[in-house]
């Protein structure tokens, strides 16, 4: 199965057309919580139906993409509080959360059933909170909807935050070499813009895919060994050291592709 990229895309969304492009790309992402007594199938049953109108967002230029992402198995770091993600994409940050109210009732008038969409969905979940991010780093699409998608999120020191930003973008050069080896599929790095706060889980976040579970296991060592002295000049012991007291990894989940405006 093919999709345009999300990233984290969040996560991960982004086409693979905006990579040449050159345009800043923004993402809302959004972090769900279920309501006790439900489930995760009622959820993304809803977001199917949410569906239609991001492609109605998306055709009137407002987005350039919205996907939702399940958690996978269970697979995330204690500190994860939310069940699942959605993720809109946009060039323009005025236009990221616009719903303009002609077009939702345009689909009231198509489907009367849509007219009882936020009542349902406000049963069955609700949104802890929301974080516009910017793609700072990416490597490009995998076209792979099928990827497991491990998001991570970064907490770095003040003093530390434009320097841990040019230790990603150095670390782009060592992804691609993974990506050459076939040890992941893609990888991208976003900067939190709003809101920011100290106790947050963090400023940054990282996605990176994998064909599937077996490739978390695979190794990469010979792509960091290699990479941090071609790309940093550093030795291995030497990159750990200084990624470890850049920032701290608050936050980790493994995710996979439930609905989204690319199938």
């Amino acid at each position: 199965m093919k999709k345009l990229t999300l990233l984290f895309l969040a996560i991960f969304a982004i086409t693979a057309s905006t990579f040449a492009q050159n345009k800043p790309i923004y993402i809302n992402i959004a972090f769900h919580k279920l309501k006790p007594g439900h489930t995760i199938d009622e959820a993304m049953a809803l977001e199917k139906r949410w569906k239609v109108i991001q492609e109605k967002r998306k055709a009137a230029g407002l987005i350039t993409g919205w996907a939702a992402y399940k958690i996978l198995n269970e697979y995330k770091s204690e500190s994860v509080d939310y069940d699942y993600v959605s993720m809109n994409a946009s060039y323009d940050l005025n236009k990221i959360t616009e719903y303009p109210m002609d077009m939702f009732n345009a689909l009231v008038k198509e489907d009367p059933n849509m007219y009882t969409i936020l009542e349902e969905t406000d049963k069955v979940q609700s949104v802890m909170r929301n974080k516009i991010t910017k793609a700072i780093e990416y490597t490009g699409s995998s076209n792979d909807m099928n990827s497991v998608v491990l998001m991570e999120t970064m907490k770095t020191t003040t003093t530390n935050y434009f320097a841990y930003i040019d230790f990603e973008k150095q670390v782009k050069a060592i992804h691609m070499d993974r990506i050459k080896a076939g040890n992941i599929q893609e990888w991208a790095f976003w900067q939190h813009l709003a809101p920011m706060s100290d106790d947050g889980p963090g400023q940054f976040t990282t996605i990176t895919f994998f064909k599937d579970l077996s490739k978390l296991d695979e190794d990469s060592s010979p792509s960091y060994i290699n990479g941090a002295k071609k790309y940093m000049n550093l030795t291995v012991d030497q990159y750990l050291k200084k990624a470890d007291s850049l920032r701290k990894i608050n936050q980790s989940v493994l995710l996979k592709y439930a609905v989204g405006t690319f199938n």
